[in-house]
């Protein structure tokens, strides 16, 4: 070997060095980095004519791969990111019920209502007992409209995030996009090609969060990207996608693609909030699937067995409708039309019984009291209401108008818009509620009897031993969408559904711990096989350390020599 090639081997080599020194340097760096591959180089001799070595040089950079493990690793993402997400909202719907059934506020609620009813039972005369029937009941009213109002709320939140996320996957599809630009560009064995590598799977593996991706990869390092149903996500410019409230629709078209989309975070949120009852398809049995559909429909269903009036045994209300009053005689009222501002308010009384002499019947219209105590002469209940509408018209003041007629009286108002109040008694005895303990049709317009909350109304005492026996049943069944309670009280209904939704939640949540473990095992196996091995790296600075050395050693040698040779020509 010449004393040339000798010095060109020795300058290559320090360079070659210089640069695996460097890429050690980096890897090292980036050890705790898990978006980072170890990076290697490429090296090969160069050789002059005849075969003579003339040193080495770099030929490329390298990314330490595992594709089977990338893959696992973004399927199992996809996998997590589902489960996680309907484990979120499953949270928050179990902070809303209670993550006791026999300490949620529903249970609670109910169970102090029938020990209401049951202490009235053996105290009818007693105000306070009645005043702990009305609280109760209304207590009742007020958490199914929480209730109701919280997964309203819930349902908004779970749009946005969905509606936020199809926004991320719009934007990581971009990103992706002009990573695979740069890679066409970009030399194949370059290190700029590596750290795009890195890139392209780290934007991978994001993507994958939100849908389960399959990936192609082309010649030139760049992707195309499919679901596992075969929709396009990238493959030359990225799709788009929008979600209008219930659809993931394509941008290009319109199309909604609910049906293409499986894993990943929005898939789960799609069905979290799926209601396919227009479709007339069975309701999914699965934990994480059309739970805001079903919560209301059992929401509904609480109300429909507080107010309905048939079924066997007695409903509720049934066994209060059907209770005689404890008054010999009474006066009651309603208002018939409410006021506006193009109707006045129209109120009627009726009376009711069997009179006798001495009754005193009472009305209070406006806080002004107007009361007729009946005579020997007062045959009928028409001739009491004729005595009352006398006084309440002699009142010029009172901007009312009462007219008389059959067992009744109507008060009408003089002024459009304007409300009054009305108030009735006999012998200091406000009527008894005939029926309609509560009302409203649904979770939103349910609530104890309106004229029991404003004390113009009161329960008859003689309910209160059906009513008891009513609450208490357990020969009860209740079915609505997602549950089928059998055999149950009232009490147990409230218990079933909360019971139902925290048993959904603890599968949910074990399911998307194990999913986490899971994908943690995989990334960390991922990690392992492409990631950077401090021990290794040190262990390869100190060949390189050596290498470096010999390497400097045989420049000096060759210098030596060339000096050596300067002074014998002189």
């Amino acid at each position: 070997m010449s004393l040339t090639a000798a010095l060109n081997s020795a300058v290559s080599a320090l360079r070659v060095n210089q640069a695996q020194v460097q890429l050690a340097s980096a890897n090292i760096a980036h050890a705790q980095d898990p978006n980072y591959t170890k990076k290697s180089l490429r090296t090969e001799a160069v050789t002059f004519g005849n075969g003579q070595v003339g040193g080495v040089m770099i030929s490329g950079y390298a990314s330490t791969l595992s594709v089977t493990l990338r893959k696992q690793v973004e399927a199992q993402t996809a996998t997590s990111g589902a489960s996680d997400a309907t484990n979120e909202y499953m949270s928050r719907i179990q902070d809303l019920l209670g993550t006791s059934a026999d300490q949620s506020s529903l249970t609670k609620a109910m169970n102090s209502f029938i020990s209401a009813w049951q202490d009235f039972q053996s105290q009818p005369d007693s105000a306070a007992a009645q005043q702990a029937i009305v609280g109760a009941g209304s207590q009742i009213g007020n958490e199914i409209h929480r209730v109701a109002a919280g997964l309203d709320q819930l349902d908004t939140d779970v749009r946005s995030d969905i509606g936020n996320s199809v926004n991320q996957l719009n934007d990581l599809l971009k990103q992706l996009f002009q990573v695979n630009l740069q890679m066409k560009t970009a030399l194949t064995d370059s290190s700029a090609s590596a750290d795009l590598t890195d890139q392209r799977d780290n934007l991978v593996k994001q993507i994958a969060q939100y849908v389960d991706v399959r990936t192609v990869e082309q010649d030139d390092g760049s992707v195309s990207l499919f679901t596992a149903a075969g929709l396009q996500l990238l493959d030359g410019p990225p799709s788009l996608f929008s979600y209008d409230g219930t659809n993931v629709t394509r941008v290009s078209d319109g199309a909604s693609i609910n049906n293409q989309l499986s894993g990943g975070r929005i898939h789960a949120l799609l069905n979290f909030r799926q209601d396919s009852s227009a479709s007339g398809k069975a309701v999914s049995m699965d934990p994480g699937t059309e739970v805001i559909r079903k919560l209301r429909a059992q929401l509904d269903m609480m109300v429909g067995a507080l107010t309905t009036t048939s079924g066997t045994p007695p409903s509720l209300s049934a066994a209060y409708n059907a209770a005689g009053t404890s008054q010999r005689v009474s006066a009651s009222f309603q208002t018939t039309v409410t006021p506006t501002a193009y109707q006045a308010q129209y109120s009627t009384v009726n009376l009711s019984g069997a009179l006798q002499t001495g009754d005193v019947f009472s009305i209070t219209v406006q806080g002004k009291n107007f009361s007729y105590t009946a005579t020997d002469g007062d045959k009928s209940l028409d001739q009491i209401a004729a005595q009352l509408s006398a006084q309440i018209n002699a009142d010029t003041t009172l901007g009312i108008t009462a007219i008389p007629g059959i067992a009744s009286l109507q008060l009408v108002g003089n002024t459009l818009g304007q409300s009054f109040t009305v108030q009735t008694a006999v012998n200091n005895q406000i009527p008894e509620l005939d029926g309609n303990l509560f009302t409203g049709t649904n979770r939103y317009d349910f609530q104890m009897n309106a004229a029991l909350l404003n004390g113009s109304l009161q329960l008859k005492k003689n309910s209160a031993s059906d009513v008891v026996k009513a609450l208490t049943s357990t020969d009860r069944n209740f079915l609505a969408t997602g549950i089928a309670l059998t055999s149950v009280s009232y009490s147990g209904m409230m218990t079933g559904v909360v019971g139902s939704s925290i048993t959904g939640a603890k599968q949910l949540s074990d399911q998307a711990k194990f999913d986490a473990d899971s994908l943690d095992m995989s990334t960390q196996r991922y990690q392992s096989d492409t990631g950077v091995n401090l021990d290794e790296e040190i262990a390869n600075l100190q060949v390189l350390q050596n290498a470096y050395a010999a390497s400097a050693r045989l420049l000096t040698v060759v210098q030596e020599m060339f000096d050596t040779l300067e002074q014998a020509v002189r």
